[in-house]
């Protein structure tokens, strides 16, 4: 256990990680087309094929995996890229203030754009020194600091940029916009 370690309220550990998906999975992946998109309020549109992400430096961090349902997984080492690398040369219009998390199988989820942009959010590829299994989201897997796993999307192919938080999939159906674990907001109240 980690020092100064505090459990968020509502939480007990488990020793195993759930592979859970909202919505059916990718039955097909092309790794060697894969690609990852920024778009919306953008002064221009950027595609990012996976081998340029596999190729930026890679960043380990340890993070804990909260599940709405009570569970957390703990002491997870994640490798990745922070989502802000690929944002490097994009031109944010006047009003861009949340993003759309897009992934491969229709699952999204909102968050405040510069929260994304921030060293809370990593966009990883490999868990525990190997690579995610397709279940946990391989070949891209949002991990997010101190929110339920629901804004951790798997299979992440897209960034849209836009002006007003727009619910995702779990958020237009009650859950949380924030998903703070540590002020246990599950639900919008």
């Amino acid at each position: 256990m980690k020092k100064n370690f505090i459990m968020p309220p509502g939480q007990r550990i488990t020793s195993r990680w759930y592979a859970i998906s909202s919505l059916e999975k990718p039955k097909k992946m092309d790794i060697e087309n894969y690609f990852v998109k920024i778009f919306g309020l953008v002064e221009k549109e950027k595609t990012i094929l996976l081998k340029y992400i596999f190729s930026l430096p890679t960043v380990k961090k340890e993070i804990d995996i909260h599940c709405v349902d009570g569970w957390s997984y703990l002491n997870t080492i994640f490798e990745g890229v922070y989502p802000k690398e690929l944002f490097r040369d994009v031109k944010i219009k006047n009003g861009g203030k949340f993003v759309i998390v897009h992934t491969v199988e229709g699952y999204t989820t909102d968050l405040p754009l510069d929260f994304l942009l921030s060293e809370s959010v990593l966009l990883a590829y490999k868990v525990n020194g190997e690579n995610l299994s397709f279940e946990h989201g391989y070949p891209l897997r949002l991990v997010v600091e101190g929110k339920y796993a629901y804004k951790d999307a798997k299979w992440v192919n897209g960034f849209e940029i836009v002006d007003k938080d727009i619910p995702g999939y779990w958020e237009a159906r009650g859950y949380s916009r924030s998903a703070d674990v540590y002020k246990e907001k599950r639900f919008e109240r």
